[in-house]
């Protein structure tokens, strides 16, 4: 008898945090992180981060991601730090998903194109560098990232033109 009670009451916990995270719960929420905790958190990875310490930073990164999965700059910094460590699949899937997050974000289609351009995905690379150059056209403060997108999608041409030069001899 005790153990249907306990199942019962152990499904019944498990339909209220999932009804809690369907409605837009966060773990944030649930363990009563307040928002004030979760920036400063956010601040010290990003200085870890710009100060190289990409490890520490990604580490930080990590538990803002799971405490708060609805945070775009979460997911950014953490496709960084897998970025600057080489994780190049980890970070385009960290990428993925902030993009989700923020559609107009142009710096997500941008970065995960990089990593695709390092694992010579010619065709993936030239779609997130054209994605990113036209989000960001739309934004005067982005000038720079449109401008090192269109940069990218020019040595992707070239690039083209040396493999097909070298495949026709």
């Amino acid at each position: 008898m005790e153990y249907q009670e306990t199942s019962t009451t152990s499904d019944q916990y498990a339909q209220e945090l999932e009804a809690f995270f369907h409605d837009g719960g966060t773990l944030a929420m649930l363990r009563d992180v307040s928002s004030d905790t979760l920036e400063q958190l956010y601040s010290l990875a990003f200085n870890q981060y710009q100060s190289g310490k990409w490890q520490d930073a990604h580490k930080i990164f990590q538990a803002l991601c799971m405490l708060d999965h609805y945070d775009h700059r979460f997911f950014l910094g953490l496709g960084a730090c897998r970025q600057a460590m080489g994780q190049l699949e980890q970070a385009i899937q960290s990428y993925s998903y902030g993009a989700m997050l923020d559609v107009n974000e142009p710096r997500f289609p941008f970065h995960a194109a990089e990593c695709l351009m390092r694992l010579g995905e010619l065709d993936g690379a030239e779609s997130g560098f054209y994605s990113a150059k036209q989000l960001a056209a739309a934004l005067p403060e982005q000038a720079a990232l449109v401008a090192s997108a269109s940069a990218m999608l020019e040595a992707i041409t070239i690039k083209r033109a040396q493999e097909d030069e070298s495949n026709s001899k």
